[in-house]
């Protein structure tokens, strides 16, 4: 199963930590950077430690709030994951106005639309390996992987929008 980095500020830092827990309990395995001595640096270092992170993951969850509009890192990393297609969401526990660019993907605000997500992560998962076996390029698997992940944000936006 893929793995969810979980991008955040530093000062959103404890309720990233619930959100990654949350996301473990669904049965996903999580990278989140407040246990990572790796990441005292600064710059480029840090930019190619966080490159390599992401490396290992196929999917982000952004923690927002309003400390989010002070970090340059949460959009680099957002970039990075939307390139590589990724399943992305952001996660608020209160109202944020979110920038225009972060509404292309779901918005969760509970635990329940955590849970949702994992669902669909699990279901599109699936499908991805279905529709990747036999590709030999990196190429081709990375056009269904980004498919995929097109209809998984729209299915979960969907879904969010009804209800439960």
């Amino acid at each position: 199963m893929s793995k969810v980095f979980i991008s955040h500020k530093s000062s959103d830092s404890k309720l990233a930590t619930s959100v990654a827990l949350r996301v473990k309990n669904n049965g996903l395995d999580t990278y989140l950077d407040t246990i990572d001595d790796a990441l005292l640096k600064d710059g480029p270092d840090l930019a190619e430690i966080l490159l390599a992170r992401m490396g290992d993951c196929q999917q982000l969850i952004a923690v927002v709030s309003s400390e989010t509009k002070g970090s340059w890192w949460v959009p680099w990393e957002i970039g990075v994951g939307s390139e590589k297609g990724f399943r992305m969401a952001s996660f608020s526990m209160v109202y944020v106005d979110l920038p225009s660019y972060l509404k292309k993907w779901p918005e969760l605000h509970s635990d329940v639309d955590v849970d949702l997500y994992c669902q669909y992560s699990k279901a599109a998962e699936n499908k991805v390996s279905v529709e990747s076996a036999g590709i030999l390029t990196e190429a081709r698997r990375l056009n269904v992987v980004k498919a995929n992940a097109k209809n998984f944000h729209s299915d979960l936006k969907a879904r969010l929008r009804r209800g439960y």
